[in-house]
């Protein structure tokens, strides 16, 4: 594991925040939808993070909160303003991005660690969202490591 440099541990801290910024997030429900309740949610968000190299489907989520698949999609969007297959999406990048800082796991490995398909599928999702792709992301990490340690040695 490499020692976690200012712009990766920044990355991590961010990482970290935004599940916790999920459960702690007022629930955003209306008269029309109303929101999981705040126990559904955490199970529910647990749960993936608990999963995330398996297959997340959405009658697997709404079974979390003892909803039907369809009236929990609706109301886990009412408590975090994300549709479940975009936030285990965003989960799956976001820990992916996480192996990618802090260890040299090869790019096939992540992948199934982090419940996508195959590497190429990884690739493709990981260069959608991210801009990059994996590969890209991790030696954008090494030159900054190397920038870092080439300041340390002046």
């Amino acid at each position: 594991m490499l020692a976690p440099t200012p712009i990766i541990a920044a990355c991590l801290a961010e990482e970290t925040t935004s599940v916790d910024s999920i459960l702690a997030r007022p629930p955003m429900g209306d008269s029309t939808c109303p929101a999981l309740t705040v126990a559904q949610l955490r199970r529910v968000v647990l749960f993936i993070e608990d999963n995330l190299d398996g297959p997340l489907a959405l009658p697997l989520l709404a079974a979390q909160t003892g909803l039907s698949p369809s009236h929990f999609a609706r109301r886990f969007k009412a408590s975090t303003g994300m549709a479940p297959h975009g936030y285990v999406l965003a989960r799956r990048i976001n820990a992916a991005k996480k192996m990618l800082l802090e260890s040299e796991t090869p790019l096939a490995e992540i992948a199934v660690a982090t419940g996508f398909s195959s590497q190429g599928h990884f690739t493709g999702m990981f260069r959608r969202h991210v801009g990059t792709t994996p590969g890209g992301y991790r030696a954008e990490r090494d030159e900054c490591y190397a920038c870092l340690m080439a300041g340390e040695a002046a």
